[in-house]
């Protein structure tokens, strides 16, 4: 093959010549030649390496966007122990679990162990200082993979209160069911509800009706629609201010003497998990790049996988709830309110009633603000 290539290369060059009328002797033939096939062997030398480079770098690139879904959460469920550590058990003899927050990752036989984590996200030890692990039901997906306050809003300092600001309206309508809304435990092979749903009207206690109007007053949340049960991703728009939000309500305070204060990213991207109730993906990588366009009160630390929220953000938008109705399935709710303080006049969102957070007792799975 080389040899056929130097032929085709010697008669190409011997008819350029000719055609410039230039009579070359066979040395300075020989000489052209070889200075030709020099110059095509290093260019495909040099091909070889910018590509191999392009690829180096295009994997790098992809193995970084992607260092974020390596990080993986959820719940399980674990068996309640006395005080001794005797499994309880209900009347009918039945062993009593709970659902607790787990990170999974691998032991050091390569297997996947869900590890327990505290309420601050923290991973809970054992008196060896090992981390204590709970089993993993394999039956259903109970995980999220992932792992602003925005331009012009408005940073306070001070205690954060759960005050009501106006009393919720409910749905006043006395002909519509009650309804003790029940709770779920979380299973990811549920069918979430889309906005567009309809199903029977009901009435919620105030405390309920509470809860959702403080969550539906997250800062700024009205920047974001999705739909769960379309597979729509949690927006970062909304993402980011609610973390600040839920970190607020852990807190509880933060004063101006108090400065920033610094949570670990565990405890972070679980509280997403509870609000949301599904995965808000790559967080982390898109937090910091969000929060400088936007002015939001949160940035996040590779370093020390840390997440650190400046100051809590200000209401914004207030909502008036109007109507709630049943949909029938594994305790999803549409749930309706005006919306004032913003340019928006509605909101509709898909709830699930649900333990993943007991001081919320729901999860909002669908948002459409219109």
């Amino acid at each position: 093959m080389d040899n056929e290539k130097d032929k085709e290369i010697k008669k190409e060059t011997e008819e350029k010549a000719e055609k410039k009328g230039v009579s070359i002797s066979e040395d300075k033939k020989g000489i052209i030649i070889k200075i030709v096939i020099a110059v095509v062997a290093i260019a495909v030398v040099i091909g070889g390496v910018l590509f191999a480079c392009t690829k180096s770098g295009s994997e790098e690139t992809t193995k970084e966007g992607l260092e974020d879904v390596e990080d993986e959460y959820g719940f399980e469920y674990e068996v309640v122990t006395d005080e001794n550590g005797e499994a309880v058990t209900d009347e009918n003899g039945n062993e009593v679990t709970t659902e607790v927050g787990v990170k999974y990752g691998k032991d050091k036989k390569g297997n996947r162990v869900a590890y327990k984590l505290d309420k601050n996200g923290e991973y809970v030890t054992d008196a060896n200082g090992e981390k204590v692990t709970v089993p993993i039901d394999d039956n259903g997906d109970t995980t999220t993979k992932g792992e602003t306050a925005n331009k012009g809003s408005t940073v306070t300092s001070g205690k954060f209160t759960t005050e009501k600001t106006e009393k919720p309206t409910g749905t006043t309508d006395s002909h519509n069911k009650e309804t003790q809304s029940g709770t779920s435990a979380y299973d990811g092979d549920e069918v979430i509800p889309t906005t567009d749903a309809s199903g029977e009207a009901v009435n919620f206690s105030q405390a309920d009706l509470e809860i959702l109007k403080q969550m539906l007053e997250v800062p700024y949340l009205y920047l974001g629609s999705y739909e769960s049960g379309k597979g729509d991703p949690v927006p970062i728009s909304i993402a980011a201010n609610t973390a600040v939000w839920m970190a607020a309500r852990s807190s509880g305070d933060m004063s101006d003497s108090s400065g920033p204060l610094t949570y670990s990213a565990n405890e972070i991207v679980l509280d997403l998990f509870k609000y949301y109730g599904q995965t808000v993906v790559n967080f982390k990588s898109q937090c910091n790049t969000y929060a400088v366009g936007a002015n939001a009160p949160i940035t996040y630390s590779k370093e020390g996988d840390t997440f650190t929220i400046t100051g809590f953000t200000a209401p914004v938008q207030r909502v008036s709830i109007t109507s709630v109705e049943d949909l029938g399935n594994n305790n999803f709710y549409k749930v309706t309110a005006t919306v004032t303080g913003c340019k928006k006049d509605k909101v509709v969102a898909i709830v699930q009633k649900n333990r993943l957070e007991p001081s919320l007792g729901f999860s909002i799975k669908a948002l459409k603000w219109t």
